[in-house]
């Protein structure tokens, strides 16, 4: 697992509180299951190179999504996901800071121009970058365009990821959040990476937009069947 940033900022008091519950939980349930894993290969390559990415997952899956890359990382490697400026994006940080992980804060809808700067900037020290194509508001299972222009700019190759859980509750949410079980069986899906060119079109970019989105959703398939 990655260790814990110096420089991750402090959170309120109950946020932070939610935030250390949270992680405990998250990590319980993710070490009391069993794990299967497809095509991590994907993953672990571009550990072994050295070269950064953006790894994308859907927001109802994003309960234990970071372990999808926490237990491959090599030491060295930082993962900076991109978290919303909301409150529920402000506990979902705090979780990931106590599980190693330092976010940019911001979205689509708030902070969005300075979250981008904040990308690439990481993107440009090596860092690997975490988005959830269809967050904070949905609709479910579409990809959003800034996912596809955050690419494109920072130059980094996507890679899709999809988890399943056996057991689970589903959340009365818009996007049905998924919440496993403890002791359970996962399964994790990766995607074969994808690369948005620098100097693609607006229409090229809707083409990858569509790629991104089929390349997610046959994750989902995949991994659903392999629970």
């Amino acid at each position: 697992m990655a260790e814990l940033q110096d420089d991750t900022p402090r959170y309120p008091f109950k946020a932070a509180l939610g935030g250390f519950l949270l992680a405990l939980l998250m990590r319980f349930i993710f070490l009391s299951s069993r794990k299967r894993y497809t095509n991590a290969e994907v993953l672990r390559q571009r550990f072994d190179s050295g070269q950064p990415f953006i790894l994308v997952s859907w927001h109802n899956r994003n309960i234990l999504a970071p372990f999808g890359y926490l237990a491959h990382c090599r030491p060295g490697r930082r993962f900076m996901p991109l978290a919303s400026a909301s409150r529920d994006g402000t506990l979902a940080a705090a979780a990931m800071h106590y599980l190693g992980v330092n976010c940019i804060r911001g979205s689509s809808s708030r902070g969005g121009s300075k979250a981008l700067r904040q990308m690439l900037r990481a993107a440009k020290e090596g860092n690997d970058l975490g988005i959830t194509p269809d967050g904070p508001r949905g609709p479910i299972y579409e990809v959003q365009p800034g996912v596809i222009a955050s690419a494109r700019m920072t130059g980094l190759p996507i890679i899709p990821m999809a988890y399943q859980a056996r057991r689970k509750t589903l959340l009365r949410s818009w996007d049905r959040m998924i919440v496993p079980w403890p002791f359970n069986r996962l399964h994790y899906v990766y995607g074969d990476p994808i690369t948005v060119p620098r100097e693609a079109t607006e229409a090229e970019l809707e083409g990858y937009r569509q790629a991104v989105q089929a390349a997610l959703m046959d994750a989902v398939t995949r991994a659903d069947a392999g629970v």
